[in-house]
């Protein structure tokens, strides 16, 4: 008997090429490209976000420590003195007017009030225009810093709705 079975001629088994290290469809690559392009807006506003919050708190803590300074000293005419200085640098600095700073009386409270929901600094006229220059000032302490501590977001809101950039930087 003659046992000879066909042979087939089979050839090894060859398995292809192991795939790349991170094998993604074009899709997928813009689909992460969109996302690292939101995540960086993300990071950018809320930077931006953090920073002016900061600014914002260390401009209060200052109006505080002033207040603080006036529980010693009682004396209204220095009071008003270094809140004019800080809101002159704040309009200095922050919203980047070098020639606000330099305004006075009437022109000063108006800039101010622009800038303000409402027309509130007219009635702290006296106490932002006079009472600097005048040792017997006499004025409500607690409703002027409320107002000019209500100021410095207000002024930064406003800053941005004219699209302009305010001068936030790291604090």
């Amino acid at each position: 008997m003659n046992n000879s079975a066909p042979t087939l001629q089979l050839r090894d088994i060859h398995l292809p090429q192991e795939p790349g290290f991170w094998p993604l469809a074009p899709g997928w690559w813009v689909l992460l490209v969109l996302f690292l392009i939101v995540l960086y807006f993300v990071i950018k506003w809320f930077v931006a976000r953090n920073n002016q919050n900061r600014l914002i708190q260390v401009l209060q803590n200052s109006l505080y420590d002033s207040r603080k300074n006036f529980e010693q000293h009682k004396n209204k005419h220095q009071l008003a003195s270094e809140i004019s200085i800080l809101l002159k640098r704040f309009v200095k600095h922050v919203l980047g007017d070098t020639q606000a700073a330099s305004l006075t009386g009437q022109s000063w409270i108006s800039y101010l009030n622009q800038y303000s929901e409402s027309l509130v600094f007219d009635q702290y006229y006296d106490e932002l225009c006079e009472a600097q220059y005048s040792p017997k000032a006499d004025y409500d302490v607690s409703g002027l810093i409320a107002v000019v501590r209500n100021f410095f977001p207000q002024a930064l809101k406003h800053q941005k709705k004219l699209n302009k950039n305010p001068k936030v930087k790291n604090v």
